[in-house]
């Protein structure tokens, strides 16, 4: 896949979540409280998995821009070494001066 766009899945996976959290606050919350354990697990894992996204997001966000970065220190590293190749071939392909001691 392109770099670009798995960057692009990692902002979203970041981004919804953070949207279904905005999305409760500005609705509000009930206010009644009740046990009901099997409802409190199924809360709980309902609440886990935005938060599991936007680490997985976040994850996947960090590794691209990594890899940006590493791909242009190599393409740096390859116009230097590319540099080098020149400079040795023009060395190379200047005729060399003969020098003649005068007796």
């Amino acid at each position: 896949m392109n770099t670009l766009f798995k960057l692009l899945i990692g902002v979203v996976l970041l981004v919804v979540p953070l949207g279904m959290y905005a999305y409760e606050l500005m609705n509000g919350l009930n206010g009644v409280f009740e046990l009901n354990l099997l409802r409190s697990l199924g809360i709980l894992l309902q609440g886990s998995v935005p938060l599991f996204f936007m680490l997985i997001g976040l994850f996947v966000v960090w590794l691209e821009l990594d890899e940006l970065k590493m791909e242009k220190e190599l393409k740096k590293e390859e116009v230097k070494e590319e540099v080098k190749e020149i400079k040795k071939e023009i060395t190379a392909s200047k005729p060399k001066k003969k020098t003649t001691r005068k007796k």
